[in-house]
């Protein structure tokens, strides 16, 4: 079973069984980047989202209109947002660059590959068209072998 959690990553794949060879060292190290940084964002999403919440409810707006008692997006978090982002981005790269020697490795791709590609856990597998249901049961099979989490805490998994 797939443990849904940020905070599976480097500390758990380096504790796995299927110990990593020093060749995916760098990967491992890469993750534990990549784990940080996206639990900050993740942080001031929801940080962002319990202020709004804090607003009370808000009533429906054309796109890009606030309504009264809705503030628009915090400028100041959407800076350390873009921040976060900016260091997010070259970690990811070297992500996709860097060769997986060990199961354990491609684990790493594979939770990466399933955050940059999230959407295609916002439905139920029946719901989503072939192409993303092939990838992401792929993602889904080699996080199981891997015997890593998804990165992100809402998945549902036809288990």
């Amino acid at each position: 079973m797939i443990n849904h959690s940020w905070k599976t990553s480097a500390d758990e794949l380096s504790a796995h069984p299927l110990a990593p060879q020093p060749e995916d060292a760098p990967l491992l190290a890469l993750e534990q980047q990549f784990t940080e940084l996206c639990a900050e964002l993740e942080a001031l999403d929801s940080l962002h989202r319990n202020r709004i919440q804090a607003a009370g409810e808000v009533p429906e707006q054309r796109d890009g209109e606030f309504s009264f008692g809705q503030r628009p997006p915090d400028e100041a978090a959407t800076g350390r947002m873009e921040t976060i982002l900016l260091r997010l981005y070259p970690i990811e790269q070297e992500i996709i660059q860097t060769p997986a020697s060990t199961i354990v490795g491609l684990g790493v791709k594979a939770r990466h590959a399933a955050h940059v590609l999230s959407q295609y856990w916002e439905e139920d597998l029946d719901q989503i068209d072939w192409e993303a249901k092939a990838v992401r049961s792929l993602i889904e099979a080699v996080c199981e072998v891997a015997g890593v989490a998804l990165p992100f805490h809402d998945s549902d998994i036809d288990e």
